[in-house]
Formats: C-alpha cells, sequence, structure tokens
C-alpha cells in the first residue's frame, strides 16, 4: 500500500530558494538602493522618487527580478516562522499551516498585482 505524495518538497524548495535570495539578490538590492540613496539630493527628486522608480518597473526585467526577490523571501520567512514555531514548544496545527503559507501565497499574490498594475500604467 502506498502512503500519500506530501507537498512538503515544494515548501522546502521555495525555502531554499528564499534562502538563495536573501544571502545573495536582497543583499545586491539592498547595496544599489542605499548607493542610490546616497548619492541622490533628495528623495523625492533622485533616483529613488517615485516617477524614477515607477519607470524602473515599466520594464518587465527588474520588475521579474523584484518579484522573484521578494516573493522568495516571503516563503522563505514564512516557512521559518512555520518551522521555528515547534522550536518554540507550540503544537502546530492545520490552521498554523493555512494562516502562514495562506499569508506567503496572499503576500505573494498582492506583490505581482502591485508590480503589474505598475508595468501596465494602471498608476
Amino acid at each position: 500500500m502506498h502512503s500519500p505524495r506530501s507537498d512538503e518538497p515544494i515548501y522546502w524548495l521555495l525555502f531554499g530558494a528564499g534562502g538563495m535570495a536573501v544571502a545573495m539578490a536582497l543583499p545586491a538590492v539592498l547595496v544599489v538602493l542605499i548607493v542610490a540613496g546616497i548619492t541622490s539630493p533628495d528623495v523625492s527628486s533622485g533616483v529613488l522618487s517615485f516617477a524614477h522608480a515607477k519607470s524602473i518597473l515599466g520594464c518587465w526585467i527588474p520588475a521579474l527580478v523584484l518579484f522573484g526577490t521578494i516573493a522568495l523571501v516571503l516563503w522563505h520567512a514564512f516557512h521559518r516562522i512555520y518551522h521555528s514555531l515547534h522550536d518554540l514548544t507550540i503544537r502546530v496545527t492545520k490552521l498554523h499551516w493555512f494562516v502562514l503559507y495562506g499569508g506567503a501565497a496572499a503576500f505573494t499574490f498582492i506583490c505581482f498585482a502591485l508590480q503589474f498594475a505598475i508595468y501596465c500604467k494602471l498608476f
């Protein structure tokens, strides 16, 4: 008799990819933003202005990189929280699973929707 298949490898894959994003992509994005913030005289008119950020996210390559980084970091963080509950001796239930993984999915969808709206120039 076969045991039922688990969906856990998918979450561990997202966790590992998110850990890689946290370790490699996120510091690079932060360095670029910090350098851009230091070199611009004013946040409202420099490189980090809303209009400039909208124009950068209007191109699909930076938007895809930013979305991938944010989404993977979200899945990594929520998966780590889910498994850290065990270390805190909190009994993990299905409700925890739905809240944490549902939250990761919801925030990923919100991030996608906002970036898609910027890409389509809806605001």
